[in-house]
């Protein structure tokens, strides 16, 4: 059981400022029936959550804007995380924006960091860390949107993360069993654009490219060589191409195009899929729709070699009914 209350506020605006703020309070009872190979212990907790946030958005000029914001909140494992965020948005032109931001953002534990002992009776060789941390980032970003005409559109994004305090699994200062902690750093950076084109009044166009670059380091005399893997199991690049085509007023075709790069941890290659879809309103209330997906072939997505399940080439036909 979880229930959850929350309050926001938006104050009238004062000259330049113009102010929100509110509160939120979360409990949850947890009662877990433990098996022989995990246990949560203690079995039965009662859990609070609490944040108070404010934000104000001043406007600097024109066409500039600044919005300042604060988040605190309370969790029963690590105490009070103050989350601090700062944007700023220029209007360089009618249809052209920039901005950037700056923001501070934590997962704190869970019942997995704090209470999970593997196996559930002693000897444990595992057991969560009581003096486990929130995991940290500061995120940087900066974008641009535009729309130079009535049919073009497009945005970009680029961001860098610094993570502090990465969970790794580390050995007690006994030796004995093993624990959670927080002994890794590391960085990401990367860039995210995309595209809207409006061929024709029928025919419409939209394509996106992410890029991303991790880093992963532990700190001196953390335990957990294989941690720092985690940033080999994310794609460094995916793309995809979208098209809609309205053939008549009841007849409509899409095609999607995607393409994924590789994965180094495990090894999982790189792939090109293909998706279409024709759908045909039959009359009210009535569609038809003939699909494929993966046309260009099947492929793995994730997972070692010897276990993966490859996603194959389907075909499927859908007749839907709505009231």
């Amino acid at each position: 059981m979880s229930p959850t209350c929350s309050s926001s506020t938006r104050q009238p605006a004062l000259g330049r400022h113009n102010l929100v703020w509110g509160a939120n309070v979360r409990h949850a009872r947890d009662r877990v029936v433990n098996g022989d190979v995990v246990a949560f212990l203690p079995a039965r907790v009662n859990q609070n959550w609490t944040s108070l946030f404010a934000q104000d958005e001043i406007r600097l000029g024109e066409s500039v804007r600044a919005t300042l914001g604060a988040r605190v909140e309370r969790n029963d494992y690590t105490g009070n995380e103050f989350l601090p965020t700062l944007r700023l948005a220029w209007k360089a032109a009618p249809n052209h924006a920039l901005w950037a931001a700056a923001s501070r953002t934590v997962r704190a534990p869970s019942r997995l960091d704090a209470d999970a002992f593997i196996p559930a009776r002693p000897p444990h060789l595992l057991r969560g860390g009581p003096a486990v941390r929130s995991e940290l980032a500061n995120v940087f970003e900066l974008g641009y949107r535009g729309q130079p005409s009535p049919a073009l559109s497009w945005s970009a994004t680029v961001f860098h993360n610094d993570y502090k305090r990465l969970r790794t699994l580390e050995l007690d200062p006994g030796k004995t069993f093993l624990t959670f902690g927080n002994q890794m750093e590391g960085r990401a950076s990367g860039v995210e654009m995309w595209g809207n084109l409006q061929l024709s009044q029928r025919w419409r166009l939209s394509a996106g490219l992410f890029g991303l670059h991790q880093r992963l380091t532990l700190l001196p005399g953390a335990f957990d060589t294989a941690a720092p893997q985690a940033s080999r199991k994310d794609p460094s690049h995916t793309a995809q191409l979208r098209a809609s085509f309205n053939v008549s007023d009841d007849k409509e075709f899409d095609m999607a195009l995607r393409r994924v790069g590789k994965l180094d941890n495990p090894q999982v290659p790189a792939y090109t899929a293909l998706d279409m879809r024709f759908g045909w309103r039959l009359g009210p209330g009535f569609s038809l729709a003939l699909s494929g997906r993966n046309l260009t072939g099947g492929h793995g997505e994730y997972g070692p070699l010897a276990t993966r399940i490859e996603v194959p080439r389907s075909v499927g036909l859908s007749l839907v009914w709505r009231d």
